[in-house]
């Protein structure tokens, strides 16, 4: 169905935001990529990022903390590896003038889930990151950190609103093309 969308000329302003936002998520893929690697093999900078990363001052860095802060790495890249993914996909459809597509519109939600679930994952990632760096200290210096901040909502926000969005594009994608099989 989504032929019956007919391809829009894209004005330059927008063909460069996608040259933009594509050129973003290949940055942003390969920070994604690269900056746990180095962290989780650099005990000095995991002691030195650990107060504004998970809330801790006193960390004891080993092999041992340094696989598992790896491990726990994982599903935040994955996820954001997917979000960008998506926003790589949905904008090259707009790229290719179909804004309003059903392909388009999957990814805009495909990617507001995954902001969703992003920003739901990181209050978890720091508490998991917290317990993981101070595992090795002595009895009564070990640590849960637990904390939301206002970008932690802001993300939750911005994603509701995006889903939201997509769910209205499609509502009126949907009723424009039973207009359309009207005439």
């Amino acid at each position: 169905m989504d032929d019956a969308v007919t391809p829009l000329e894209l004005p330059p302003a927008l063909r460069r935001t996608v040259r933009l936002v594509r050129a973003l998520c290949l940055f942003g893929a390969a920070v994604l990529l690269a900056v746990p690697v180095w962290f989780w093999t650099s005990p000095e900078a995991v002691r030195e990022l650990a107060p504004q990363l998970a809330g801790v001052r006193e960390t004891t860095v080993d092999t041992q903390v340094q696989l598992l802060g790896a491990l726990l790495s994982v599903a935040p890249v994955a996820l954001g590896l997917y979000a960008l993914w998506q926003l790589w996909r949905l904008f090259g459809e707009y790229a290719r003038g179909r804004v309003f597509g059903r392909p388009a519109l999957a990814r805009l939600r495909r990617f507001a889930w995954a902001l969703l679930g992003s920003a739901l994952l990181a209050p978890l990632v720091r508490a998991a990151a917290s317990v993981l760096l101070t595992m090795g200290n002595p009895p009564g210096r070990r640590m849960l950190a637990l904390s939301l901040s206002w970008n932690d909502y802001m993300a939750v926000l911005l994603a509701a609103v995006l889903i939201a969005i997509a769910t209205v594009m499609a509502e009126a994608v949907r009723v424009a093309e039973d207009h359309q099989g009207f005439v």
